[in-house]
C-alpha cells in the first residue's frame, strides 16, 4: 500500500546520494506511519516472545502525545523509514518507532531518521531526548551507540522491564521555546 506524502514544513534530514527517498513530518496516525509500525510490530514481538506477557510495559502513545512523525517515502509513494518525538510526563521526550523496511536497510534511513527527529527537539528546545529498545535489539543499540547515544538506566514508564535497554543524546541548544530533560 502506497502512501502520499503530506508537505513538512519541517527542514528534510540529509541522505546518502544513493536514497532515493522523500521526507516528510507526518503525525502519528498517518496511514503510512500506521502501516510501518506494523511491520516493526511483525518483525520485533516474535523476539520477545519467549519472555511471555509484559503487561507493566506502556500501551501505544496517542496521538496527541506525539510532536511529529517523520516518514520516508520512495519515488513511487511507498513509505520505508519512520521516527517519531513522544512527550513524556515531567517535560521529558523520547525517540518512538525508529524502523526501516528490511529491503531498505543500509542505506542510511535510520540515521537520518534519528537526525529528522532530534532536529525537530532540538528545534523545541529540548535538551535531552530518551529512547527504549531491548534486549533482543542488539543493531538498534548498536545504531543508537554509533550515532552518540549513552546508555541510561530504564526510565520510567520502563523502569520496571528487565528486558529494556535505554538510551540518551543531549542535544545542541537551538534557542526554542520549550525546554526538556530527563534531568
Amino acid at each position: 500500500m502506497t502512501h502520499p506524502p503530506t508537505p513538512a514544513a519541517a527542514p528534510t534530514p540529509a541522505l546518502a546520494p544513493d536514497v532515493p527517498v522523500r521526507w516528510a513530518a507526518l503525525g502519528w496516525d498517518h496511514p503510512a506511519a500506521a502501516e510501518l509500525r506494523a511491520l516493526m510490530d511483525a518483525e520485533i514481538k516474535p523476539r520477545y516472545a519467549a519472555y511471555g506477557p509484559r503487561p507493566h510495559l506502556p500501551p501505544p502513545p496517542a496521538a496527541a502525545e506525539i510532536a511529529v512523525t517523520w516518514i520516508a517515502f520512495t519515488g513511487p509513494g511507498e513509505p520505508v523509514a519512520t521516527a517519531s518525538l513522544h512527550a513524556l510526563p515531567g517535560d521529558r521526550w523520547e525517540i518512538k518507532r525508529v524502523f526501516v523496511r528490511a529491503d531498505h536497510r543500509g542505506r542510511g534511513l535510520a540515521t537520518a531518521a534519528l537526525a529528522a527527529v532530534e532536529a525537530s527537539a532540538a528545534e523545541r528546545g529540548v535538551v535531552e531526548v530518551l529512547l527504549q529498545t531491548g534486549v533482543r535489539q542488539p543493531e538498534a543499540a548498536a545504531l543508537y551507540a554509533r550515532e552518540g547515544w549513552y546508555r541510561i538506566p530504564p526510565y520510567p514508564p520502563y523502569s520496571r522491564d528487565p528486558y529494556s535497554v535505554c538510551f540518551a543524546k543531549r542535544l545542541p541548544a537551538t534557542g526554542g521555546a520549550e525546554r526538556g530533560s530527563h534531568a
